[in-house]
């Protein structure tokens, strides 16, 4: 995009995205939201900053968006294995509180899902230029 117009308005929209994103992640355990809308609304801040200012800048600010993706899914099986290690189950809850469990999967599962649709954007974003 070349225009003055798109180019501020993304970049005055996209940091309250984070924010929403953030907070469907944090509180999806007790409001409708969690680890994977969160995500979806996380990666779509990115995606605006891809629409209206080009792969560059965005390729700049996710260099090692791949390992991210990848440390994701090993952060979610390293965190429900620790249940079976102090003899319980897969994915026991580790705290005395019932819902702190849930908010660390919800990040975790927010951070896999960011990853993924980005990765997803940069590629599609890239073969549509060709």
């Amino acid at each position: 995009m070349k225009s003055i117009i798109v180019k501020t308005f993304g970049r005055a929209l996209a940091p309250f995205i984070l924010m929403y994103g953030i907070y469907l992640m944090l509180f999806g355990p007790v409001s409708p939201g969690g680890g994977f809308q969160g995500g979806v609304v996380l990666a779509s801040a990115v995606v605006l900053v891809l629409v209206t200012h080009g792969k560059e800048k965005v390729k700049r600010l996710t260099q090692n968006i791949e390992w991210f993706d990848s440390f994701g899914v090993f952060v979610f099986l390293f965190f429900g294995s620790i249940g079976m290690l102090i003899g319980g189950s897969f994915f026991v809850n580790l705290t005395p509180y019932s819902m702190t469990s849930l908010v660390f999967l919800d990040v975790i599962i927010a951070m896999k899902v960011f990853a993924g649709i980005v990765v997803l954007s940069i590629f599609f974003f890239e073969r549509g230029a060709e």
